[in-house]
């Protein structure tokens, strides 16, 4: 009885360990940070906590784990920005997705009115995800940032 106790216990703590393992450990700053660098992204504004997080794109920060956003400030500088959200579960990842969805409409309708070369752009943009990793790049590079993302995410 005592041997078929300890292989139980083994077998659970082994399953655990494999699992621990499998989660992704990813810094979403440093990806942020990568694309930046490497797409020339400097001019862009940083959302630098959640209470902005909440007021730039209404997420309620009870579903974030960690962030990194940034955006272009003035519709008269373009429409280009980078978010990048963890959320704490599957149910707040799809909550998530639609509210970038809604920021992405609510940038294509200014485009419409205040920056209509930009609508093509926009228009071939969406929100992403990967498990509990959802994001969202509105960019003329948006499929190249989009792979890199994907990349760093595995």
């Amino acid at each position: 009885m005592k041997r078929v106790f300890t292989i139980i216990i083994a077998a659970v703590l082994a399953l655990a360990m494999l699992t621990a393992c499998g989660a992704k450990n990813v810094d979403l700053k440093k990806v942020l940070d990568d694309i930046n660098s490497k797409y020339d992204l400097s001019t862009l504004t940083a959302v630098d906590n959640v209470e902005n997080l909440k007021r730039y794109y209404t997420i309620p920060p009870e579903d974030v784990k960690q962030f990194a956003a940034e955006f272009t400030k003035a519709a008269s500088e373009g429409y280009t920005e980078v978010i990048l959200i963890e959320a704490v579960d599957a149910d707040a990842a799809g909550r998530i997705k639609t509210q970038l969805d809604s920021r992405l409409r609510s940038q294509l309708s200014d485009a419409k009115s205040y920056n209509a070369e930009q609508v093509s752009m926009i228009e071939a943009c969406s929100p992403k995800d990967n498990g509990n990793f959802v994001w969202l790049v509105i960019s003329d590079k948006q499929a190249d940032i989009n792979a890199d993302i994907e990349k760093a995410l595995k």
